[in-house]
């Protein structure tokens, strides 16, 4: 698990780098009109950066003072992760289709029932509410559109 954490964190202070390079490409110093364009994502990746720095040193010191530790995923882990992954990457292509409305009713109604065993009026009553409520706030409410995907339109008539 170390190892890992002091992969990550290289990683993320690489992200952090990049972010630093283009803000500063971009303009990072306060004008006389304010910020300017890349003064918000330059201190961002300075902060990103220094707590990968940390992590990064932290997780060295423990290497050296235990060794390995533990492994990133115990055993049976990834079935729970897939339990996750799957779906969700199952509702983003469904959205393609059948809009963000249906696909979250649709996933909502899947997950409580298939991964959290919860009865079927809570289900069904959640995976209505839920979708209906995003469709009335931000479609009637503040205009604006969520995906409707390439039947969602259709469906979503009224």
């Amino acid at each position: 698990m170390r190892k890992t954490d002091i992969w990550v964190s290289l990683l993320f202070t690489l992200v952090g780098v990049v972010v630093i390079a283009d803000s500063i490409r971009l303009g990072f110093m306060w004008g006389r009109t304010g910020p300017a364009s890349g003064f918000f994502p330059f201190y961002l990746g300075v902060g990103v950066v220094i707590s990968s720095l940390i992590v990064s040193y932290n997780a060295l010191k423990q290497y050296r003072k235990e060794g390995e530790g533990k492994p990133l995923m115990p055993p049976g882990a990834l079935k729970r992760i897939l339990w996750v992954v799957i779906p969700s990457a199952a509702m983003v292509a469904l959205t393609e289709v059948v809009g963000l409305h249906l696909a979250a009713a649709l996933f909502l109604g899947f997950y409580m029932r298939a991964v959290g065993k919860i009865g079927w009026a809570t289900t069904l009553l959640v995976g209505i509410i839920a979708p209906l409520s995003l469709y009335v706030t931000f479609d009637k409410l503040f205009l604006i559109p969520l995906p409707q995907g390439l039947w969602g339109g259709y469906i979503l008539r009224f």
